[in-house]
C-alpha cells in the first residue's frame, strides 16, 4: 500500500453544458431577480477559449479528498490534501505547497501527515522531504518529462475546451457574476474519453506506461465549472469521480472529490528556485 500511496502523490503532482443553441437559465436567488443573459453555451465556450489564449500565469488552490478501498485493507484509506500552486506557462514552471494527511488503510499508511514543497523549473525538479528535513533534486530525466507536458494541461480553459464534444450532456445556468456549467458523465464513451485524454497529456518519456490506463475504469464523473462573466476566465472547477483500478493483484475502488479555484491571472511573477535550495539539495539517482 505504501507504493500505491506514493503513486497517488505522483499522479496528483503531474496532473495537480444543455444544447448549444440554448441560453443559460438563472439559478434561484432570494436576494434579487436574476436577468437571463443572451449568450448561448457555444458562445461562452468560444469566449472562454479566446480569453485563454492570453494566459501567461495563474494561481490555483485545490482541496482534494480521496477514499480508497481494497480487499487487503482492514478499513478504507482516506487521503485529504490541500495544495497551493503558482504556475507560469511558456516555459512551464511551478511552485507548489501541499499538506496531506492519511487516515485508515493498513499499518504502513495509517495516520500519516506530510507537508511538502516543490519547485519545477528548467533548473530542475526540487522536492522537500519532511521526513529527512532535506531538499532533494529529482533525476533530470523526470523533470524533463514533466516539463514536456502539453500547455493545455496547465490551462483551465483548455481543459474545458476538451469537454466541448459533450455539449449536449451539460446543464447551463448563470447567476449575476458567473456562468455555471455542470456535466454528469458516466458510461463507456466518457471512460474512453478520459483514458484518451490522459494519454495525450502524458509526457513523451512516460508514454510507454500508457498500458496501465487499461487497468482503470472510470465509473462516474461530475464536473462543475464557474466562468466569470466579465473576463471569461475560469473561476473554479469542481470535480467528483469514482474509478476502479487493478493494481498489485487486486481491485481498488477510488472516490475523489476535488475543488479548485483560480486567481491572479497573469499576475504570478517568474518562478525561480532559491539559491539555498539549489545549494543544499541532495541529488537523487
Amino acid at each position: 500500500m505504501k507504493k500505491l500511496l506514493i503513486s497517488l502523490v505522483s499522479v496528483m503532482f503531474i496532473f495537480s453544458l444543455a444544447a448549444c443553441s440554448e441560453t443559460a437559465d438563472p439559478v434561484d436567488s432570494k436576494v434579487k431577480p436574476q436577468k437571463k443573459d443572451s449568450l448561448t453555451l457555444k458562445e461562452v465556450f468560444e469566449k472562454t477559449t479566446d480569453a485563454s489564449k492570453n494566459l501567461k500565469s495563474v494561481h490555483m488552490d485545490m482541496d482534494l479528498k480521496q477514499e480508497m478501498t481494497a480487499p487487503s485493507q482492514p478499513t478504507p484509506m482516506n487521503i485529504n490534501s490541500n495544495m497551493s500552486i503558482d504556475m507560469v506557462l511558456n516555459p512551464l514552471a511551478m511552485y507548489q505547497k501541499m499538506k496531506m494527511n492519511v487516515e485508515g488503510g493498513d499499518d504502513a499508511t495509517q495516520n500519516q501527515a506530510m507537508d511538502m514543497e516543490s519547485y519545477l523549473t528548467k533548473e530542475g525538479f526540487f522536492l522537500y522531504d519532511p521526513a529527512s528535513k532535506q531538499w532533494m533534486q529529482m533525476p533530470e530525466e523526470l523533470s524533463k518529462q514533466i516539463l514536456q507536458m502539453p500547455e493545455q494541461q496547465a490551462n483551465p480553459a483548455e481543459q474545458l475546451k476538451q469537454l466541448q464534444q459533450f455539449t449536449d450532456d451539460f446543464s447551463f445556468k448563470q447567476d449575476d457574476n458567473q456562468y455555471i456549467l455542470n456535466l454528469k458523465a458516466s458510461g463507456e464513451k466518457f471512460d474512453q474519453f478520459l483514458k484518451e485524454n490522459a494519454k495525450q497529456m502524458m509526457p513523451d518519456g512516460l508514454k510507454e506506461n500508457v498500458d496501465a490506463l487499461n487497468n482503470i475504469t472510470f465509473k462516474n464523473v461530475n464536473y462543475e465549472i464557474f466562468i466569470d462573466k466579465k473576463t471569461f476566465n475560469v473561476n473554479s472547477l469542481n470535480m467528483t469521480q469514482e474509478m476502479e483500478m487493478a493494481m498489485e493483484g487486486q481491485k481498488i475502488n477510488l472516490k475523489q472529490e476535488m475543488k479548485g479555484t483560480y486567481s491572479n491571472y497573469n499576475k504570478v511573477n517568474e518562478i525561480k528556485v532559491p539559491k539555498e535550495v539549489k545549494d543544499t539539495a541532495k541529488k537523487i539517482n
